[in-house]
This record gives C-alpha cells, structure tokens and sequence, in this order.
C-alpha cells in the first residue's frame, strides 16, 4: 500500500509541477486549455501531498487510500470521456489525445495497486 501510495504521489507531484509551469506551452502541445492545466496542476499538488502524508504516517491512513482509489477510477473516467468527446470539448492534438490516454491507463494501475492494498490490509 506504502509503495503504490508514494508512487501516485510523485507521478502526481511531478505532472502537478509540469501543468502549473509549463501551463502555456502545454496548452500549444496537447490542445488542452491553460486554465485546465492550472485546475489538474493544484488539485495534483494538493493530491500528491495528501498521499505521500497517508504513504508515510505510521499507520496508512486508510480514509485518504480509498479516497485515492475512488480520485483514480473518477480521473479514468475523466481521461475517457475528454477522449471520446474529443474536439468537441477541446482541440486535442494527436500528442493530447496520447497524454490523455496515458494519464487514464496511469490512473487505472494507481487505483488498481491501491485497491489490492486494501483488499491486502482487510
């Protein structure tokens, strides 16, 4: 649970650093707008800090492991529909339309390792 907990946050951590810094050149890049980056960029801050504070309290704080789990299945969801939608609800370039798959299967594997810990845990 530690280890799929920690490794949440640092993915989280780091596409939180990259979409608050680089928002404009992602903008350009992926066809996803500015304010989106900033939005997904504080909730990942807040988010990867949350995890890492469960991850590394003595005893795993089991109320933010299933809030991780149902954040994950919610941003899969979010990553498919902005696919299926597709230039409907923004200009995605080829390179968005990756990351935005790649992102979904990410948060797919997250929830995933963290629901066995769960199960694991009891």
């Amino acid at each position: 649970m530690r280890f799929s907990l920690k490794l949440d946050g640092t993915v989280s951590g780091l596409v939180a650093a990259l979409s608050l810094l680089a928002a404009r050149t992602l903008d350009s890049l992926l066809g996803l707008p500015v304010w989106l980056h900033w939005t997904q960029g504080a909730f990942l801050a807040v988010y990867a800090a949350a995890l890492w504070y469960a991850a590394t309290h003595p005893a795993v704080m089991r109320p933010i492991a299933v809030a991780a789990v149902v954040l994950n299945a919610v941003w899969a969801v979010g990553c498919a529909a902005v696919l299926v939608a597709g230039a409907s609800w923004f200009p995605l370039t080829l390179l968005g339309g990756g990351y935005a798959g790649f992102i979904g299967i990410a948060v797919v594997v997250f929830g995933s390792m963290q629901y066995a810990g769960l199960r694991r845990a009891g």
